[in-house]
Order: C-alpha cells, then sequence, then structure tokens
C-alpha cells in the first residue's frame, strides 16, 4: 500500500469517528426531544430550531408556543406536532383570521383539516381529550427527514391551493420547509 492510500485511508477512518462522536454528541445534548403541550398532549419537537429555538441563557431549546389548541395562533407554519399512536407526525397551519381562524393539520392520508382531529374531542361535551403518552415519550427519536419530509413540500403547495398567498396576505416562501424543521443548512 502506498504512503497516499495509508493517509487517505486514515483520514477517512479519523473523519468517520469524528462523525460518529459528533452524532454522539448531539444525541446527548437532546436528551429531550418532545415536549407534551396541553390540552391535548400533542408532542412538540424540541429537536427542531424552527420550532424549538435554544434560549442562550439555559442553553433550553423552547417551544415557540405553550399550548397548541384550535384558538393557538402559530408565529410560523407549517410546524410539526406528533401523536405517537400515530405514524406520522401532521404538519399545522394557520387558517386565515377572514375565515374564522383557527387551526387546520396536514396528514398524508387524509389532507387538511380543521384542528384537532375527532378523536381529540369529547362528542358529547367537545372538550378535549388528552392522549396518553408512552413512557419515556420524550426520548422518541424524530422523524426521518427522508420519510417524513417528502409530505412537506406538498402539503405547503395544497395549503396555498387552498389559501392563495395573493389572497390571504402571506409569502409562499415563508412557510417552513423540512430543511428549516430539520435545521439543515441551505443549499
Amino acid at each position: 500500500m502506498t504512503l497516499e492510500k495509508k493517509f487517505f485511508r486514515s483520514g477517512l477512518i479519523s473523519l468517520a469517528i469524528l462523525t460518529g462522536l459528533m452524532i454522539m454528541g448531539i444525541s446527548l445534548s437532546h436528551a429531550q426531544y418532545w415536549q407534551a403541550l396541553p390540552p391535548y398532549n400533542i408532542l412538540w419537537p424540541l429537536w427542531s430550531p424552527a420550532l424549538s429555538p435554544v434560549d442562550p441563557v439555559t442553553g433550553i431549546s423552547v417551544p415557540l408556543i405553550n399550548e397548541l389548541s384550535n384558538d393557538t395562533i402559530l408565529p410560523v407554519q407549517s410546524v410539526m406536532a406528533w401523536d405517537p399512536a400515530q405514524q406520522f407526525p401532521w404538519l399545522l397551519y394557520n387558517i386565515p383570521s377572514v375565515l374564522g381562524g383557527g387551526l387546520s393539520y396536514f396528514s398524508p392520508y387524509y389532507g387538511h383539516n380543521p384542528w384537532p382531529p375527532s378523536y381529540l374531542t369529547d362528542p358529547v361535551s367537545g372538550s378535549p381529550v388528552p392522549i396518553t403518552l408512552p413512557l419515556g415519550f420524550e426520548s422518541l427519536p424524530p422523524p426521518g427527514i427522508s420519510e417524513f419530509g417528502r409530505f412537506y413540500n406538498p402539503a405547503n403547495i395544497i395549503y396555498a391551493i387552498l389559501y392563495p398567498p395573493s389572497q390571504f396576505n402571506y409569502s409562499f416562501t415563508s412557510l417552513l420547509t423540512p430543511a428549516d424543521v430539520w435545521g439543515l443548512p441551505t443549499l
């Protein structure tokens, strides 16, 4: 083996070790990936810098909102929230106030619907029915961008068709992308 090949090989091994250590460090620094938000106990992603920025004083990720109800106004959209009993998280959007306000959620199976899903509301009283979270829900891994990220752009496009930016005074480019939510650098 030539000297150049040895350096190249040792460089690849060093890079692999460094990458592994970085991943372990990121995993350890994110001991909690999710936070339950009242009144439904829906999980909010603490791992997303766009949805839970790090407080510069404490160094802890803080959700942009304190609760997730139909009256919540999202400061950014689309946001991700999850019931771990469901296969995929939901993407949540503001319904324009001129149409009554509230939230809509996008499901890969059912499209956009008014928030909350029917199973989260008592059919008689209309009051919230909080989900029962599994033990250790805080440590559930984030969804992979490759498996869930592919739903983001179609959900944004459908939202823009339902609520055209020109009519409802927002910019299509203001809608978060998978890269924004997962904290990936812009290409």
